[in-house]
């Protein structure tokens, strides 16, 4: 028996990409679309490359009708949206992942900080399940809501914190990530249009980038440990993508083989995790749900370049979404990824 699933905010980048995948998956039916047209649309006129493919009309929202098509929900709707309809879907039963960054900061406070309004669904954000199966696989099984990861924080945590849980690095983390602008969304913007992208980078919002929390949040609850993290993203002028470069010191000298060991005893059993030696590629992981990880030791044994590199719409948003349903509803995590 087919699961139903609805997507909301199907007309963006990361929406898209979530009708792509599920249509690769044996379990799944996609029963609802919604997104902010006028008036229903036939998907396949949207994104005529789904002609054949999806034979279901994109409407606009409409809750009571979602709720009697569908059992699943994808929410990728714009930050601030998602905690005015998942209550809503919450209070029927239905099980919830949220692609945006709604619960995904468990201090309020904060929250209200980097997105400019209030939270205005604390009961669900406390139940809310951090998205990162690598880490909180047994916590996902049994969730009704998930907030599923940013990308930038997917591909940083990753790298870093087995060697934070390690507890043999320093507090002081460095980060430079480069990112597609698909990262951005759909929406009109003249810095994003393709002449202004194309054979172009440049660094945005350092010291108060809105992922710099919840990096901080999620290594401290793996780690026990508080970092200081210094986070500066650029927008590099590739189709997709996001490829990470941290810089950590560590408290005593390390080998080699030792660096390499304890990344494998945390990953060997991750499908989606590959330790890459010489380092990562980001052309490797486009159009895949992998997390590519590799690292470079000083010759002194006491600094380390990590490098870790996702596709932002996979790994980072769309496929992580589907490896978190998959864990929530018992099916093999890596179903309909394996592409």
């Amino acid at each position: 028996m087919r699961v139903k699933v609805a997507v909301l905010g199907a007309t963006g980048f990361t929406g898209e990409k979530l009708v792509e995948l599920l249509l690769n998956h044996p379990f799944i039916e996609i029963s609802y679309l919604a997104s902010r047209t006028e008036k229903p649309l036939p998907y396949k006129d949207i994104f005529p490359r789904f002609n054949r493919r999806v034979d279901i009309y994109c409407e606009p929202l409409d809750v009571k009708v979602a709720l009697k098509k569908a059992d699943f929900f994808f929410l990728a709707l714009p930050h601030t949206v998602s905690m005015e309809i998942a209550p809503r879907l919450l209070e029927e039963g239905r099980k919830v992942i949220d692609l945006s960054a709604d619960y995904r900061l468990k201090d309020n406070k904060i929250y209200e900080k980097y997105y400019g309004v209030k939270h205005n669904d604390i009961k669900n954000l406390k139940k809310a399940v951090y998205g990162l199966p690598e880490f909180f696989k047994e916590d996902i099984k049994k969730a009704l809501i998930v907030a599923n990861p940013g990308c930038y924080p997917t591909s940083v945590i990753l790298a870093v914190a087995p060697l934070l849980k390690e507890k043999i690095i320093d507090r002081k983390i460095i980060v430079n990530s480069l990112s597609s602008i698909s990262g951005a969304g759909r929406k009109p913007n003249v810095e994003h249009h393709f002449i202004n992208v194309l054979n172009n980078i440049w660094t945005y919002k350092p010291f108060v980038h809105q992922h710099i929390p919840e990096i901080e949040q999620v290594l401290k609850d793996i780690s026990g440990k508080t970092i200081e993290l210094t986070f500066t993203p650029h927008v590099v002028g590739v189709e997709s993508g996001i490829y990470s470069t941290i810089y950590v010191n560590f408290k005593s000298k390390i080998s080699l083989d030792k660096l390499r060991s304890i990344y494998e005893s945390y990953y060997s059993a991750c499908p989606f995790i590959r330790l890459r030696e010489p380092l990562p590629k980001l052309r490797d992981v486009i159009g895949t749900n992998f997390c590519d990880i590799g690292f470079a030791l000083n010759s002194d044994g006491k600094e380390a370049v990590i490098v870790s590199s996702i596709d932002n719409l996979i790994k980072g948003a769309a496929g992580l979404a589907i490896q978190n349903m998959n864990i929530m509803e018992g099916f093999k995590e890596t179903e309909g990824l394996m592409l």
